[in-house]
């Protein structure tokens, strides 16, 4: 595990992020389906993981942001490693699957893909920091857009009304 600022991943990581809030307020449905394979995609990947290859989470615990994550990774984590992950796994899967669903449920999973995204921050490079961040900014934007529109805010009111699409 690389913990480069400067790899391709972490860039295209952190551009994701940027995108994914310029979509969260241009097309929150579209952004829904993307975290939703996102999320959905993620549980695949880390049930497989925790599964065949457990060891390969103990990497992150030398990228990590905070003394603490890697003290936890390196402690009662790498005793636990596949609870954990598949515990995590199954939560992801239940966003993933929940977050284009109807506005309860929704926002429940978009509340809990924020928590997770923030949750993983410190992870440092090994979370493509401040990607989570981002993300989890465009997951809460989701949830307001939700509740209440954006375009009712007098400064995009405006410019939505000005390009024509109200």
């Amino acid at each position: 595990m690389s913990g480069n600022i400067f790899s391709p991943t972490y860039m295209i990581a952190n551009l994701a992020g940027f995108t994914l809030i310029i979509l969260a307020i241009t097309r929150p449905n579209t952004t829904r389906w993307i975290f939703s394979f996102v999320f959905t995609g993620a549980a695949a990947f880390n049930a497989l993981t925790a599964a065949y290859s457990p060891e390969d989470y103990l990497g992150y615990a030398d990228i990590a942001g905070l003394a603490v994550y890697e003290d936890f990774i390196n402690g009662f984590f790498s005793r636990h490693i596949r609870a954990i992950v598949l515990s995590i796994a199954g939560a992801q899967m239940f966003v993933g699957m929940s977050i284009t669903g109807r506005a309860a449920i929704s926002n429940i999973a978009l509340g809990g893909a924020a928590f997770f995204l923030l949750a993983i921050a410190p992870l440092g490079a090994g979370s493509a920091f401040p990607s989570t961040v981002l993300m989890a900014a465009a997951c809460i934007i989701l949830i307001f857009k939700k509740k209440r529109s954006l375009t009712n805010l007098p400064l995009l009111k405006n410019r939505v009304a000005d390009s024509g699409q109200m």
